[in-house]
């Protein structure tokens, strides 16, 4: 049996999907040659399998995400950030029965994922660091620093 709210959640994501790509298109069409418009790729509208369950945390100093992502191995997450755009892409592969076993309930979400978080402040993208712990992938995205005022001296010129 299927809990409803997994329905809910898995039919959001192309309608996600879509609504990214419509914002890039008119992006292009009312702003040829911007460099957001010249940056952006097509959204790929097809491998989101299932959606992992986020939460965004922001403090003065970072930008925390953390990511569900049970049975999913480290090393098949592509994790990249573009301008302010986080992006994440993995696979989470079954578990394979016994032979001679029979499944009856099928519950647990497998296949691609992708999921794309915009930012709302600049990061300091040499500092960014990613963990994972059982299961739970952390993000940390530490911002950048404004430019602090500072005095300045100013010397006598001696004629």
């Amino acid at each position: 049996m299927i809990r409803p709210g997994i329905w809910r959640r898995e039919l959001s994501v192309p309608l996600q999907s879509l609504q990214s790509e419509l914002n890039r298109l008119f992006e292009d069409y009312w702003h040829p040659g911007s460099p957001a418009s010249a940056a952006s790729a097509p959204t790929d509208l097809a491998t989101a399998v299932w959606t992992p369950a986020i939460d965004l945390s922001e403090s003065p100093q970072e930008i925390v995400l953390v990511v569900d992502l049970p049975g999913v191995d480290p090393t098949a997450i592509d994790l990249s950030l573009t301008e302010n755009v986080l992006t994440l892409r993995g696979e989470k592969g079954t578990i394979e029965l016994a032979p001679e076993s029979h499944g009856r309930v099928r519950e647990r979400a497998v296949g691609g994922f992708h999921r794309q978080i915009t930012l709302t402040e600049a990061v300091d993208f040499d500092r960014v660091s990613a963990e994972t712990k059982n299961g739970v992938l952390t993000v940390r995205l530490p911002k950048l620093e404004a430019a602090k005022p500072r005095t300045i001296p100013i010397q006598p010129v001696v004629s």
